[in-house]
């Protein structure tokens, strides 16, 4: 099975030409038609969050249609910079329980997309609404393999804005309750703008770097948010037949630049 993660579209609004010097809804169109001429067997695809920069309409309806005229399957779930209200007049099917938060099982296998959003805050947590959401998911599927997508980084980066700043204030909740379960077989997660895995309580995790800009790896910075110019990625994920995830990251906007190598 194949899933494709994209993450942090940002999306501009109506007044808005170029973030960072970048037109986010080009570099959003490459993605697309390299997924499209690469991946057409993908199940599906997942975008975790930050599918606007500034909860624009314009965003949410360029989206819609993307979602509506996509040949394979496509998942949202909400960041940081959206806005569940504007997001919820375009996909009103994906709410329950008032948060963006819902099932797929395909294959034996269960996905669940989760919503850590906190409404113009840059950090995110879980009130008890969602966390009992989570918990009655996760005693439903006992018998299943379970994958979790999320927008906020459950784990520490070893960046000092998003550890400190933009972090998952729920994380310590969220691991005391996952620990009681053994078939969570992997995380995946946006929010950083950068790749990286790591694993906690023998589950693997992972983060795609976003389609616009990416953050600068700076751990000892602690006065500013810094951007660089990092290729943007998505993320392929083969869950192969043990349940575990294979995982590329693939430099969309340099996949014609092949270079014959010598063994």
């Amino acid at each position: 099975m194949k899933i494709i993660q994209l993450s942090d579209l940002h999306l501009i609004g109506e007044d808005s030409s170029l973030l960072y010097g970048i037109d986010p809804y080009e570099r959003l169109e490459l993605a697309l038609k390299s997924i499209e001429k690469n991946h057409s067997d993908a199940t599906f695809i997942v975008i975790t969050g930050d599918l606007t920069d500034n909860s624009s309409h314009k965003g949410y309806e360029v989206l819609k249609s993307i979602v509506d005229k996509s040949s394979i399957p496509m998942h949202l779930i909400l960041g940081n910079h959206d806005n569940r209200d504007i997001f919820s007049n375009y996909f009103p099917d994906l709410f329950e329980d008032e948060f963006v938060q819902y099932t797929k099982k395909i294959d034996g296998k269960v996905f669940l997309f989760l919503d850590t959003l906190v409404e113009d805050e840059s950090y995110g947590e879980f009130c008890d609404i969602r966390m009992k959401w989570l918990k009655n998911r996760l005693e439903e599927y006992r018998k299943e393999s379970i994958y979790i997508f999320m927008h906020h980084h459950p784990i520490d980066s070893g960046l000092y804005e998003m550890d400190n700043l933009a972090n998952f204030k729920s994380k310590e909740l969220f691991w005391s309750l996952l620990k009681k379960y053994k078939n969570i077989k992997h995380i995946s997660f946006g929010h950083l703008h950068r790749i990286m895995h790591s694993m906690k309580d023998n589950i693997s995790l992972h983060s795609t770097r976003s389609t616009t800009f990416q953050v600068a790896y700076r751990p000892d910075e602690k006065s500013e948010f810094l951007t660089n110019d990092e290729s943007p990625t998505y993320a392929i994920m083969d869950i192969m037949q043990d349940g575990n995830p294979r995982i590329h990251h693939h430099e969309f906007m340099n996949e014609d630049r092949f270079y014959r190598g010598k063994n």
